[in-house]
């Protein structure tokens, strides 16, 4: 998977970023993860410009697709700015995801066909190995894979874009999980169970895995932003 996979790969997106866009993109997400640019931060071009040593026009393209994937937002006379979630937004978008995910659970014939079951385990492993290293781009890039592949065996392609897309809405509140070194033992552990859980065939110990496997990120979040 290359370091830019989740702007490139056909399987994510129909069009293609530039390079020197998709490396803005990486330096605000790394940011993000990091906690330096905080919900409701506005995003300043010549700021950005001066932060990432960028053109005016390569901020502008990255911005844009941040607002696609719904990582930025601009409110009207604000400018733009990383989404925030209150907790009734918080509380809609999970509930989306968890229907979402289970859906695609439910959709998936068991047992999975041999090499599909082994690209959701390299998938896994490229996860493990991603925290390991500490790089947290790849860390998150990596956790979308696996899941792209994992939730991509209900072979219904307008669920698993939807999947994807929610992937990216949720970014700004499930970052704060990518850094938390509990968070991302946890979420390696449970990787490892739901591909334990595809090779047993054992469909409701992974509904219940994809279900949960959300919370913890959820809850760092409401945490850092909803308890004050």
């Amino acid at each position: 998977m290359s370091k830019r996979d989740g702007y490139t790969s056909p399987e994510q997106s129909h069009h293609t970023i530039a390079e020197p866009v998709a490396a803005v993109i990486e330096a605000i997400e790394t940011d993000i993860i990091k906690g330096r640019i905080l919900p409701r931060t506005r995003l300043i071009e010549d700021h950005l410009m001066d932060d990432y040593d960028a053109k005016r026009h390569v901020v502008r393209a990255a911005l844009v697709e941040l607002e696609r994937l719904g990582v930025v937002v601009k409110p009207p006379h604000l400018g733009a700015q990383i989404r925030r979630f209150d907790a009734q937004s918080l509380n809609d978008l999970y509930r989306m995801r968890s229907v979402l995910h289970r859906a695609a659970v439910s959709m998936m014939t068991l047992p999975v066909a041999p090499q599909r079951l082994e690209k959701v385990t390299a998938a896994m492993q490229a996860h493990a190995a991603a925290a390991q290293s500490g790089d947290i781009i790849q860390i998150n890039r990596a956790n979308m894979h696996f899941h792209r592949e994992l939730y991509g065996l209900c072979d219904n392609p307008y669920l698993a874009e939807s999947i994807r897309l929610h992937d990216w809405l949720s970014f700004p509140a499930r970052a704060y999980g990518v850094a938390d070194t509990e968070a991302l033992e946890q979420a390696c552990q449970e990787h490892a169970e739901m591909v334990d859980a595809l090779r047993s065939c054992d469909r409701e110990r992974l509904d219940h895995l994809s279900y949960g496997h959300m919370d913890r990120a959820r809850a760092i979040y409401a945490a850092k932003f909803l308890s004050k």
